[in-house]
C-alpha cells in the first residue's frame, strides 16, 4: 500500500525544474531521494495568498522502502490506496439488445454519457442532433463571429457536443458524487489532457473539447451509437398501453422507441413549448441572469499574483449578496474570448470560452443576480423563458441588431453614463456602447452595482477603467424543471428520460455529464 503524502510546498519558481517533486517529497520525509521508488500526483493547487511566495501544494502517492515507517513518523502522511474508479455499470445486469433502441435527442455532456453507458451496456442508442458535426459547426460559428451570419440550427449552442463545446471547459462540480471521477477519466481515455486528473481548478479548453467530441462519436459508432445530425425531434406521440413512442423528426422520418432520453439543453425554447403542449409535466425554477465583464487579463493577474511573471492566466471566484438575493460570478474564463450564444434569429445573448492555453490576454466571467420566482411567474410554466427571450430582443436591437453585442465601461456602468470612448474586447463580430444599467430590470442592475463595488473592495482594482460590462448573459440555467420520478422518469410520461441542463438537473459540464450517466443507469434498471 502507498504512502499518501499531503501538504508538499514547491516555491512556483522552482515547480518547473526536472525533479521537482520528487526532491520535495524526499525534503518533506527526510530521505534520500534515492529510497523513493515512484511519486504520482493525487492533487495540485495554487496557494497565491502571499504574493511575495506564491507556492504550491501537492498530495501525492509515494512508494519507498520505509513506507511504514514513515506513516508513522510524519502527520502528513498514511498508508493509503488510490480510491478505486467506480463503474457504472456495476450491478446492472445485460440483456439481449432491445428491438427498438433507446433514442437521445441532443449530444451535449448529458445526451453523450448517456449513450455512452447504454452502448457500452450493449445496448447502443439513436442520437438526433439538430446541429452539425464539430468539425462543421466550426465552421459555421466562426462565420458568426467573422461577419454575423446565424444559423439557427446550428450554433455555440447547438451541435455536437452542445454548448460545453465552445467554453472553458472547466470542471467544477458542486456534487461529491463516486461517478465523477469516471467522467474525468472518460476524458482524459478520448484526449484531454491528463492534468485535469489532479488539478485543483482543471479545465479543459475548447480545442480539446472538439478532439473529446470526436473521438467519442468514432467510439459510440464502432459500438453500434447511430448519429442523425441537422435534425431535430418536432413532436412525437405516446401510446401509455404500450408505452411506446413514435418521434417525428424535421426530416419527416418518424423513429419508434420505448425509451426517450431528452438532453435537449437550456436553449431549446421551441422544444420546452412542444413538450409542454404534449402534456409533459414541468415546473418553473428560479434561474440567474446578469453580464459578462471583460478584463485585460494583466490587470487580472496583477491583482491575484503581484508581480510574478511565471504563472499562466488568472482566475477568480466571488459572491456577494444583497439582502436574500445572491450575486454571484459563473463560467470564469481566464485568457478567454467572449461570444454570441443566441439560439435564435433577433436575438443575443453572451457567453465566454477559452483555448486550453488561455492566451487571449483578456478574462472574462459571468456575473449574475438570482432571479426569484416571483421576480417573473404569472400563470405560465414558460413565463422565466419570455424573461430571457424579452431581455435577449432587447439586447439585439440596441446593439443594432446586426448580433453586435451591447457594452458599457466598466465605471460608466457604475456611474449610471453612456460610454463614448474606445472599447477593447474580444466579442465578435464587435461591440456596441448601449447603456446596459438601462437595458436590465432595474432589481439586476442594482445588485449588479452594488456586487461590483463589493468585488472591488476584495480584489482592489477590480473596477477598471479597461474593464467593460457586455450582455446579457441568460442562459446560466434553465427555466423550468421537467419533474422526474426516483427512476428518473418523467412523472408524467413512463419511458421518457428528462436529462441535463435543458431538464433543469444541471448547471455545468460535469454535472450534466453526471445527470446523462444517472439516467443512462436509471433506464437499464428499467429493463
Amino acid at each position: 500500500m502507498p504512502l499518501f503524502v499531503k501538504n508538499i510546498m514547491i516555491p512556483v519558481e522552482e515547480d518547473s525544474a526536472p525533479g521537482a517533486l520528487l526532491l520535495a517529497v524526499a525534503k518533506k520525509l527526510e530521505i534520500p531521494r534515492e529510497d523513493i521508488q515512484s511519486v504520482r500526483i493525487a492533487k495540485r493547487s495554487l496557494d497565491a495568498r502571499k504574493k511575495s511566495r506564491i507556492v504550491y501544494h501537492y498530495q501525492a502517492y509515494v512508494e519507498s522502502e520505509n513506507d511504514e515507517i514513515l506513516a508513522k513518523n510524519y502527520a502528513d502522511c498514511e498508508l493509503k490506496d488510490n480510491p478505486a474508479v467506480s463503474e457504472p455499470l456495476e450491478g446492472i445486469a445485460r440483456r439481449s439488445r432491445l428491438d427498438k433502441p433507446p433514442i437521445i435527442i441532443g449530444s451535449g455532456p448529458a445526451g453523450i454519457f448517456a449513450a455512452l453507458l447504454l452502448a457500452e451496456a450493449g445496448q447502443p442508442p439513436i442520437i438526433i442532433e439538430r446541429g452539425e458535426p464539430v468539425e462543421q459547426r466550426l465552421r459555421t460559428v466562426n462565420e458568426l463571429r467573422r461577419d454575423g451570419t446565424f444559423d439557427p440550427e446550428s450554433n455555440y449552442c447547438y451541435g455536437e457536443g452542445g454548448a460545453g463545446t465552445f467554453s472553458d471547459g472547466k470542471l467544477t462540480c458542486g456534487r461529491n458524487h463516486p461517478l465523477i471521477k469516471y467522467i474525468f477519466q472518460q476524458w482524459v481515455k478520448f484526449g484531454a489532457p491528463d492534468d485535469i486528473l489532479y488539478e485543483a481548478h482543471p479545465h479543459i479548453g475548447t480545442d480539446y473539447l472538439l478532439i473529446v467530441a470526436k473521438k467519442m462519436r468514432a467510439h459510440l459508432e464502432n459500438l453500434g451509437t447511430k448519429f442523425i445530425f441537422k435534425t431535430s425531434m418536432t413532436g412525437f406521440e405516446y401510446e401509455p398501453s404500450t408505452t411506446r413512442y413514435s418521434v417525428k423528426l424535421s426530416s419527416g422520418d418518424t423513429l419508434e422507441t420505448n425509451h426517450l432520453i431528452l438532453a435537449v439543453g437550456h436553449s431549446a425554447r421551441e422544444t420546452y413549448e412542444m413538450l409542454l403542449n404534449r402534456g409533459v409535466h414541468m415546473e418553473p425554477k428560479p434561474f440567474a441572469l446578469g453580464v459578462r465583464i471583460e478584463h485585460p487579463q494583466d490587470e487580472i493577474n496583477q491583482i491575484q499574483y503581484g508581480n510574478c511573471q511565471l504563472l499562466g492566466a488568472a482566475e477568480y471566484k466571488l459572491a456577494s449578496q444583497v439582502k436574500d438575493r445572491g450575486i454571484w460570478t459563473f463560467c470564469m474564463c481566464p485568457g478567454g474570448h467572449l461570444l454570441p450564444t443566441g439560439a435564435q434569429a433577433g436575438h443575443l445573448s453572451i457567453n465566454g470560452m477559452s483555448y486550453h492555453a488561455r492566451q487571449s490576454g483578456f478574462a472574462n466571467a459571468a456575473v449574475v443576480v438570482n432571479i426569484r420566482r416571483e421576480d417573473f411567474y404569472k400563470d405560465y410554466v414558460l413565463d422565466g423563458v419570455r424573461f430571457q427571450q424579452n431581455l435577449e430582443r432587447q439586447a439585439f436591437e440596441q446593439a443594432g441588431s446586426n448580433y453586435f453585442s451591447p457594452a458599457q465601461k466598466l465605471g460608466d456602468f457604475l456611474k449610471g453614463k453612456e460610454t463614448k470612448s474606445e472599447m477593447k474586447s474580444t466579442y465578435k463580430p464587435g461591440v456596441q456602447s448601449v447603456r446596459i444599467d438601462k437595458l436590465l430590470p432595474p432589481f439586476v442592475v442594482e445588485s449588479l452595482q452594488f456586487a461590483l463595488q463589493d468585488y472591488n473592495n476584495r480584489m482592489r482594482g477590480f473596477v477598471s477603467d479597461n474593464a467593460i460590462v457586455a450582455g446579457v448573459e441568460s442562459k446560466t440555467s434553465a427555466p423550468i424543471i421537467m419533474t422526474r420520478n426516483k427512476n428518473f422518469e418523467s412523472i408524467s410520461h413512463p419511458g421518457l428520460f428528462p436529462a441535463g441542463e435543458g431538464a433543469g438537473y444541471a448547471g455545468g459540464i460535469v454535472s450534466a455529464s453526471l445527470d446523462g450517466l444517472r439516467v443512462a443507469q436509471g433506464l437499464l434498471q428499467s429493463l
